[in-house]
């Protein structure tokens, strides 16, 4: 079984976890966060930047700390300005009108505006 496959959900789909917020324009594209990830919620964008699978993120928090220029926080620890900047994050597939809801109270509760990428 994959990971991904493990990831635990409610029976309405996502869980309500605080999840990660990365800044791109500071990341180096070390892919440190993509080899701790236990759910494989990051990837190497076609810039060669993290951006977080959001649908996947568990709350492990083990990509925060490997980051060498702390390019990533907790949802509720990130700057202001980097909650406004798209394309860190995508889904991986359409969300159910369930999960959409999940989504938006989570962007409502850390403040968070900036849009998905386009999902690959």
């Amino acid at each position: 079984m994959s990971r991904r496959s493990e990831i635990p959900t409610t029976p309405d789909g996502l869980r309500k976890y605080q999840r990660v917020i990365d800044d791109q324009d500071i990341c180096i594209g070390c892919g440190a966060c993509v080899s701790v990830c236990p759910t494989n919620a990051w990837e190497l964008d076609e810039n060669g930047k993290a951006r977080l699978i959001w649908d996947w993120c568990i709350d492990d928090f083990s990509c925060v700390p490997v980051c060498p220029v702390n390019c990533i926080w907790k949802s509720g620890e990130t700057p202001e300005e980097t909650k406004h900047k798209d394309n860190w994050y995508r889904f991986s597939r359409d969300l159910s009108p369930e999960e959409q809801k999940v989504f938006e109270e989570w962007a409502k509760k850390y403040g968070v505006t900036g849009k998905p990428a386009m999902s690959q």
